[in-house]
């Protein structure tokens, strides 16, 4: 593994049934892990703390109001030496295969460029379902679909800051350009997909919106089903201690009938939509 291994941000609240699969899967990948929770009533700090790994720097905060989170991404930001760093959030699952990607550019292709561009997979009832890419695609460096800026650089960024308020925040450089602005030829974007869980129910204690500051984007919908369970990243298959949720569970025959019902209506709505 190199030595130049990227810093990980998290924060997070009330993510404890996947909060876990999320750190162990990039621990071994990172230098250093940085995670603030913003306040979390489940067992979110129970599992953060249970697991004993020195890479692990973690802090609570009870913030009140949302533009605190860019305030406590642009802390994360100042704890972080020049170099890489990775934005990962509780709701997201890499694979090895995927992690290995990343580590494999920044080595050979770190110094020249300033950001990596990861494809994800937006899962739907399960971790075995996934939203079709025609819907909810982002636009970045002349690409569409599901992408996401989930590494920067910022040897090769200088005068790194956050400005905006959550969830529309984003990293300028010190010309206060803002790095989705900067020439394409500057990021790269991954082969490899992480597993998004932001429609599924992410916290034991249910879907609430207020938990996650209108961010619980809990969805019932058909999706594509994948053709097989061997690209699920390997954490979904490790050893789990007694207090994690079980993520491999699939989704209800309820889940199954309400979606096939759903599903349609939410084609012609964007249908409808689109033509507008």
């Amino acid at each position: 593994m190199p030595n130049n291994l990227p810093t990980a941000h998290m924060i997070i609240k009330n993510e404890d049934k996947f909060v876990w699969y999320a750190i162990i899967a990039v621990l071994p990948y990172v230098d250093k892990i940085i995670i603030f929770d913003t306040g979390s009533s489940d067992k979110t700090v129970e599992i953060i703390k249970s697991i004993k790994n020195p890479k692990i720097c973690f802090k609570q905060f009870n913030i009140k109001n949302i533009e605190d989170i860019g305030e406590l991404r642009q802390k994360q930001l100042e704890m972080t030496d020049s170099g890489w760093f990775w934005m990962v959030d509780g709701d997201e699952i890499y694979s090895d295969s995927l992690c290995k990607e990343i580590i494999k550019l920044i080595s050979t292709k770190g110094d020249k460029i300033e950001g990596i561009v990861v494809k994800r997979y937006d899962l739907l009832g399960d971790i075995y379902h996934y939203q079709s890419e025609k819907v909810g695609t982002y636009s970045l460096f002349g690409k569409e679909g599901h992408l996401a800026i989930r590494l920067l650089n910022k040897k090769n960024l200088p005068g790194l800051h956050l400005k905006g308020i959550y969830p529309h925040e984003g990293y300028y450089d010190s010309n206060e350009i803002e790095v989705i602005y900067h020439p394409p030829e500057k990021f790269l974007i991954t082969g490899a997909r992480l597993f998004h869980a932001m429609y599924l129910k992410r916290s034991t204690r249910g879907v609430s919106l207020s938990d996650t500051y209108h961010r619980n984007k809990y969805k019932i919908e058909s999706g594509h089903k994948f053709d097989t369970d061997q690209n699920l990243p390997e954490v979904f298959k490790a050893d789990r201690p007694p207090n994690i949720a079980d993520a491999t569970v699939k989704r209800s025959y309820l889940y199954e009938l309400m979606a096939d019902f759903i599903t349609p209506i939410k084609a012609v709505k964007r249908k409808i939509f689109n033509l507008s």
